[in-house]
Formats: C-alpha cells, sequence, structure tokens
C-alpha cells in the first residue's frame, strides 16, 4: 500500500514536471538552434556508495542500460540535455544482521533497475574537422522499477549461556546457499542523482554522428528504507563494539544507508 501511494504521488508529480519541462524545452529549442535527437546503448560498471559505516561495498558489478537523447539548442554550443535512460545497476555489499541469538555477515549482490529523465546542461565545442567535443553536468530523476538480489548468509557469532558474543567454530563459517531476496520495500523509489559526463560527436553526413562518451551518474540521496542491520567488529573471534548502555560487548542496531552509483559508456547515434 505504501509503494502504492508514493508510486501515484511520483507519477503525478512527475507528469507535472515533464509537462512544464516540455514546454520550456519546446520554447527553447524554437529560440535556438532546434532539436538533436539520438539513441544510445550504455554498458557501466555498478557499484555502492556506503554510509555511516552500516555496510561495505564489496565488490562493482556490470551492467548494461539504453536511451532516448534529447538536446535542446539554444546557441550553437549550449543545450539543455534530456531525454529517457533504462539502466540496471548495482554492486555486491556486505552487512552483518542479527537473527535471535546468531548473527550473520550477509554478502548482498543488488540488482536493480531505474527509468530516468536527466535534466543536464550541454556545453559543446563547434565543429573541429567533422568532431564536436562535449560536457554535461545536472541531475537524473529516477524512478525504480525492479529491486532484488542474492544473498549469502555466514553466522559469525552466537549468544552464549552469559547472553555475551562468541564466534562460532571455523566449521560452521563457511556461507550458506544463495538465497535470491525481493528487495523492493527496502529501496526508495525516487532516486535523485548527479550527472556528469564528457563525450563527443563524429558527424557522417549532415547531422547524423557517432556519440562516445563517459558518464558518471550517482545517487544524491540514501537508497534505503526499514533495512534493518548491526554494526559490530569481529576481531580474534570476539565482537568488540561496546553498547554504551550496559557496557557490554553487543551489536549495535542501525539503519542501511547508503548511495547506488555507475560509470557508464555511452555509445549512441545522433540524428
Amino acid at each position: 500500500m505504501k509503494q502504492s501511494h508514493r508510486f501515484l504521488t511520483f507519477l503525478s508529480t512527475t507528469y507535472k514536471g515533464v509537462c512544464f519541462g516540455i514546454m520550456v524545452l519546446a520554447a527553447t529549442a524554437s529560440w535556438g538552434q532546434g532539436f538533436h535527437l539520438g539513441l544510445t546503448l550504455s554498458p557501466n560498471v555498478g557499484f555502492s556508495v556506503p554510509r555511516q559505516l552500516s555496510h561495505e561495498s564489496f565488490k562493482s558489478s556490470a551492467h548494461f542500460g539504453y536511451g532516448f537523447i534529447f538536446d535542446a539548442k539554444f546557441t550553437q554550443t549550449y543545450a539543455i540535455g534530456t531525454g529517457i535512460s533504462v539502466f540496471h545497476t548495482g554492486g555486491v555489499i556486505s552487512y552483518f544482521s542479527q537473527d535471535n541469538a546468531t548473527i550473520n555477515r550477509v554478502e548482498l549482490t543488488q540488482r536493480l533497475q531505474y527509468v530516468e529523465l536527466p535534466l543536464t546542461f550541454k556545453m559543446r565545442t563547434k565543429e573541429i574537422g567533422y568532431t564536436t567535443y562535449w560536457g554535461q553536468f545536472g541531475v537524473g530523476l529516477g524512478l525504480n522499477v525492479r529491486a532484488e538480489g542474492t544473498a549469502m548468509r555466514t553466522a559469525v557469532a552466537l549468544k552464549d549461556s552469559t547472553q555475551g558474543w562468541e564466534s562460532v567454530l571455523t566449521a560452521s563459517e563457511l556461507p550458506g546457499p544463495p538465497v535470491d531476496v525481493d528487495l523492493a520495500d527496502q529501496t526508495r523509489l525516487f532516486r535523485p542523482a548527479l550527472i556528469v559526463g564528457l563525450g563527443l560527436e563524429r558527424r557522417f553526413t549532415g547531422t547524423t554522428a557517432l556519440a562516445l562518451g563517459i558518464r558518471y551518474n550517482v545517487g544524491i540521496r540514501t537508497q534505503y528504507e526499514d533495512f534493518g542491520v548491526v554494526r559490530g567488529t569481529f576481531e580474534d573471534g570476539v565482537l568488540y563494539q561496546v553498547d554504551e548502555v550496559t557496557m557490554n560487548a553487543a551489536p549495535q542496531p542501525l539503519e542501511m544507508s547508503g548511495k547506488s552509483g555507475q560509470l557508464e559508456l555511452l555509445v549512441g547515434l545522433m540524428f
């Protein structure tokens, strides 16, 4: 129910924003140099950016995306760059979770998909030997349409008879089998992002050109919600994170906090 309400609110806000944006772009293009359209493919390397020591970025992962470019040029060298991007992203993170009398180290491979409306300022050089160089800076307004992953859990500590925590035996430290998990309730629907990119366009004939570029896209706020984890460090089999109330070694509950990002390679055809 909460997801549906947020989705409807997002659609209403986005519809108003898109309508206003279309009118602004149409006026800009009519007053300036017209439209510049294109289609792109964008393989990317996705990663996680942890916050508040809630988890660790274990490794990055490769993904894929595609999109439609819509540049409204108001001079020969400046434009408002927008369009629609659909991309998969994610990364592998590790964190601690508590399950009653057991603390597990979880290795989570995330598989996220977004539909994004970029709103950027695009700066272009004049054509140099059939080649135009460009840079862009702006924001992306993303909507999460898929959030799932695969989790592998490893027991690292058990509660003993004195209600303290001790490490498990080495034989028990092997990870369990991978389990598919649904992350929709733990992933925020709306993803505002920062976009920075550089690239070039090589013209063939008329306005047709091959576009190549690199773009950095990272979330501005945390992507997680209602995602409980615990914080604690295990060294020589002892959990030494100290509870400030009881002064006993104990895991500290907190909410997962972090952002997703990716480094994209853009390959496209402009018209």
